[in-house]
Order: structure tokens, then sequence, then C-alpha cells
């Protein structure tokens, strides 16, 4: 997320549209949080229904160690020791990049930078 940030608000977008039927280009999404609004439903509600597809169907919630059965990098990990902290610091990755893109959103709603050391206006 943090790396899409940095790159949508260096004006990198792809070519084409993002809904052929609302004549709506890749271009014409705004930065940062404001973007969403840009989006149309039908749109919204395709990326909401595939994200309750993995979250139901492929890798349900309800498995609260992350172990979804598929190794690190397709490898088993025998080690129930080393498979925990693997786990573990997983998991707290995951924490760390959401408190990033969490404060990047922050900042953007606050006073429309969304990183507080580069002036995007």
């Amino acid at each position: 997320a943090v790396v899409g940030t940095i790159v949508h608000q260096n004006d990198i977008e792809f070519d084409g549209y993002l809904s052929p039927s609302a004549n709506l280009k890749f271009s014409d999404v705004p930065n940062g949080v404001d973007g969403i609004r840009a989006v149309p439903t039908a749109g919204l509600l395709q990326i909401l229904f595939f994200f309750a597809l993995v979250e139901l169907a492929w890798m349900p919630a309800s498995k609260y160690d992350g172990d979804y059965g598929v190794g690190w990098f397709g490898d088993a990990i025998e080690d129930p020791e080393e498979k925990a902290r693997k786990l573990n610091a997983e998991l707290n990755n995951g924490r760390a990049a959401m408190m990033g893109i969490l404060g990047i959103m922050v900042h953007d709603c606050m006073d429309g930078k969304p990183f507080i050391f580069i002036d995007s206006n």
C-alpha cells in the first residue's frame, strides 16, 4: 500500500480505462484518499466480493495462527519453534504495514499531503 501511494503520488498510472462504461480513465482518479470516491459503485462491489471470497473460502479468517499450509516459499517448515517464530514475524510485519498506511492516510486527510516530508501540492 505504501509503495502504491508513492507511485500514485508521482503521477505514475496505468494507461487505459478503469471503467470503460463510465468513461473513467486511471489518470482521472485523484491521488490519495479521495481516489476511492472516484471508483464506480460496481467496481467497489467487485473488490468487496473478491475480499469476501478470499476471506470466507480460500483463506478463512478463522485461522488465527496465520498458517494456511503453503509453507515458506513453498518449503514446509518442520521445526515448530521456527514455524512459530516466522508466523509471529509475519503477523508483526503486517501490523507495522497497517500502521504505516494508516499514518499516510491520516496525513492525507489532515492536510492533503500523505508524506510530511514531501510537498506534493
